[in-house]
């Protein structure tokens, strides 16, 4: 398959991109850039000291550049996580509200909210040395205001990678990290959280960051530098997990497009495990079978100052003929997104 890059955007992170509409969300740094209904709105995120804003080197060894930020289900607006704190921006009235402050953690990983119709929910991923009870945030008014509704006590883990939504049994899944003991993969039934169902035990089989959902399976791949990365297939009837393809490197975001196929990325990070300096693009058409289709090499600044070598992908309504992806710490791909196709 040939991998084809079509459009070169100016942003370290689309967060949004959908294919039909053109609908986009994007930032760099602070600053961040809404398209829906043809118009743009931009807004900046108050509080940063401006001269550090303005040089990609300094916004990546500070972390400046790392931001959430998903339309809400109503799509009247736009929640946004950045450097500790939670936003809701409002499109019909144009102004930014600051909601709260997060506890653990300066956002999430990308993809890791979930928006539903019954609310909008995420987890903290901070260092979280002392292994605290780690919380859950949700929003009952789509996006407005959030509250902690469940702090994670059942296990001790260090954070949270996810909240997915899974629309064949509407429920939540949570998947929590890192080491071995703290690996799990939850199954929330109910919109409270009061009944969570913990699968796994605790070993690197189940450190997914993100998930494929099948009427009878749920697939991922092994998030773990310390281990071999496997994909992984659980039976929703039973619990048992199946092996699958091996990959070179830590999984950490997947898309899956409109019509069931999908990509996958590895990682460049330290561990034993990591066996290629280069972030590779993998596609499947069953979730089973992978392909590998292009790679962008880690650039030489170390890590982890200057951060992993990661791809990630845009949410929003995509096809492999119109996707798009951003990296950093990347040859050629970082604190920049990229329109590409499969062919």
């Amino acid at each position: 398959m040939i991998f084809n890059i079509s459009e070169k955007i100016q942003s370290e992170i689309v967060h949004h991109y959908d294919s039909d509409s053109g609908d986009m969300i994007r930032s760099t740094g602070n600053s961040f850039s809404i398209i829906t209904n043809n118009q743009e709105i931009n807004f900046l995120i108050p509080g940063q000291i401006k001269f550090l804003m303005n040089f990609r080197i300094i916004r990546r060894f500070l972390r400046y550049d790392k931001a959430n930020a998903v339309f809400n289900w109503k799509r009247d607006g736009v929640v946004v996580l950045y450097q500790w704190k939670i936003y809701f921006f409002d499109l019909q009235t144009k102004q930014l509200n600051f909601i709260d402050n997060l506890k653990q953690c300066r956002n999430v990983l990308h993809g890791g909210l979930a928006v539903t119709s019954h609310g909008i929910y995420f987890g903290e991923y901070g260092h979280n040395q002392k292994r605290d009870p780690v919380p859950i945030w949700k929003s009952r008014d789509d996006g407005r205001n959030f509250k902690i509704i469940k702090e994670l006590t059942e296990q001790k883990i260090k954070h949270i990678h996810g909240i997915y939504p899974d629309k064949f049994s509407e429920s939540l899944w949570v998947v929590t990290g890192d080491f071995d003991g703290e690996c799990f993969v939850i199954e929330v039934s109910d919109q409270d959280f009061l009944q969570l169902k913990w699968h796994g035990d605790g070993s690197q089989k189940w450190r997914p960051v993100s998930l494929f959902f099948m009427p009878e399976k749920v697939i991922w791949v092994m998030d773990s530098p310390i281990q071999k990365a496997y994909l992984q297939i659980f039976d929703r009837k039973d619990g048992s997990i199946t092996e699958g393809q091996y990959f070179p490197g830590p999984v950490w975001y997947s898309k899956q497009f409109e019509s069931g196929d999908a990509i996958l990325q590895t990682s460049v990070e330290i561990g034993e495990e990591v066996k290629s300096k280069d972030s590779i693009i993998f596609y499947s058409n069953n979730l089973v079978d992978w392909e590998e289709v292009y790679r962008f090499k880690k650039d030489f600044l170390p890590m982890p100052f200057f951060k992993f070598g990661v791809i990630a992908f845009a949410d929003g309504k995509q096809s492999k003929d119109d996707f798009v992806l951003f990296g950093e710490a990347l040859s050629f791909l970082d604190g920049v997104a990229i329109k590409a196709s499969i062919k």
